[in-house]
Formats: structure tokens, C-alpha cells, sequence
């Protein structure tokens, strides 16, 4: 008997999916101030003469590295058919959490520039402006436009230390930010969301892929908060891929 194995296509819609997701990620946006703040003194406690943007690597790493293993322990695709199916159903869970590390890291790079990060509001809106640089560098359909999330604000888009244009607008203009809040989240999600299509495909293969790519929406984003919390005049900063065997490993770092 001859013939050919043919594996399932799954039906995704990755619109259905964002929307799934908008109710867990609204409420990723408050990470812990206190528990950045012990990695940022860590790092600095064992480079003290480094360079802030020399410390973002070090800072992020384990914001990255939870990214990556959240995005390929939630996508198992172990069996054709079935474990696409629980992959998908994990997507936006994935997502939630690639947003809080993405959160995560931005707050320690803040930090890390010994900016002042008490006020929440403040804050807030500064990390929707890196999340909404980074989903507009993601997107390759022309769909998210940043005029039309930030309005007469999207020019701070890629300014240098833009969070002092920020600490100096007024509570109405900053309202104006956080008022798109829900767009710009959905934003980011539909932006990172279609790469983790590759966690439907069979045998292990697609969660890998996912994770990397999570590695690369991670660095976007933390060039993004550089370039909003850091100096008016700032210095490239590297970011190193993470080997996909520390990706595979047990064991979170901090």
C-alpha cells in the first residue's frame, strides 16, 4: 500500500486570539518596582564603574530568557492535530507572558538610568510608548499606524530620552496616552502574535522557533526603552542571543 502521510492544517485566527488575550494582558502593565529594582542593584553591585547601557544586557536577561521558555513550554505541539490544538489555546496565555517580561524589562532599564519611576501614571505611559515603537517595527502589514494610537504624541516615537518630553506634559496630555491603552496593547499583540504560529507545528519544532523569535521581540523592546529612558545622546547596546540550550534548561533566572 503507498501513499503519503499528510500532517492537519490547523484554522487559526490569530484576530479571535488577540481578543482572547486583551482580558489577561490589560493586567500585566504593574510589574513590581521592588524586584526590578534588586536585579538593576545586583548588576550594578558587581560592575560598578560600567556604563548603564553596558549593564542592559546583564539587566534583561532573565526577562528574555522566561520569555523564550514561556513561549516553547506553552506551545506543545506534540501530536499533529492535537497538540496544535492545545497550542493555540495556550497563545494567549504566551502572549500575556512574553508582555510582562516585555513590561518587565523596560522597568529595569528605567532604572538602570536611575530614572524616577514612582509615579505609576507617569510610568505607564512611558512603557505604552516603548510597546508601541516595538509593535510598529513588528508589523509587516501596514496596519499599525502610531499616529493613530498616540495622536499629536506619536512624534516622540524614537526620540532620544523621550521620557523628560513625558515628565513634562501635563495630566490632560498624559491622558491622552493611557486613554489607548487597549488599542496599543492590542496593537503589540497582533504585531507579536502571527510569529507564534510557528509553535503549531509538529514535534517540538514550532516552540523553538517561537522562542527565538520572542528573544528578538524582547530586544526590540528593550532598544525601544533605551532609547526612552536613557540619555538624550545614547550609545548602541548590545543584546546577545541566548544559546537555545539555557532556553531548554529547567530553572528560571531572576
Amino acid at each position: 500500500m503507498t501513499g503519503s502521510f499528510n500532517l492537519p492544517k490547523p484554522e487559526f485566527d490569530i484576530e479571535a486570539t488577540v481578543e482572547r488575550a486583551m482580558a489577561l494582558i490589560n493586567r500585566t502593565l504593574q510589574p513590581s518596582l521592588e524586584d526590578a529594582q534588586k536585579v538593576v542593584d545586583k548588576v550594578r553591585a558587581a560592575k560598578p564603574l560600567v556604563a548603564p547601557g553596558d549593564l542592559v544586557s546583564q539587566v534583561t536577561r532573565g526577562n528574555r530568557l522566561r520569555a523564550a521558555r514561556a513561549v516553547s513550554y506553552s506551545l506543545p505541539s506534540i501530536v499533529p492535530g492535537v497538540g496544535t490544538a492545545i497550542s493555540a489555546a495556550a497563545v494567549p496565555v504566551a502572549l500575556r507572558e512574553v508582555l510582562k517580561e516585555a513590561v518587565s524589562a523596560s522597568i529595569k532599564v528605567g532604572l538602570l538610568h536611575d530614572r524616577d519611576l514612582t509615579d505609576p501614571e507617569l510610568t505607564r505611559i512611558a512603557v505604552l510608548l516603548v510597546l508601541t515603537e516595538g509593535a510598529a517595527k513588528l508589523d509587516k502589514t501596514g496596519k499599525i499606524r502610531p499616529d493613530a494610537l498616540l495622536g499629536r504624541h506619536a512624534s516622540l516615537l524614537g526620540q532620544a530620552a523621550s521620557y523628560d518630553a513625558l515628565s513634562a506634559l501635563t495630566a490632560e496630555e498624559r491622558q491622552e496616552i493611557a486613554a489607548s491603552q487597549s488599542e496599543i496593547l492590542r496593537a503589540w499583540a497582533l504585531a507579536v502574535g502571527p510569529p507564534l504560529l510557528a509553535g503549531l507545528l509538529p514535534f517540538g519544532l514550532g516552540p523553538m522557533a517561537a522562542a527565538n523569535y520572542m528573544q528578538y521581540v524582547l530586544k526590540g523592546t528593550i532598544t525601544a526603552a533605551e532609547r526612552v529612558f536613557g540619555p538624550a545622546s545614547p550609545t548602541p547596546v548590545t543584546v546577545e542571543q541566548i544559546p537555545e540550550s539555557e532556553v531548554r534548561e529547567d530553572g528560571l533566572e531572576g
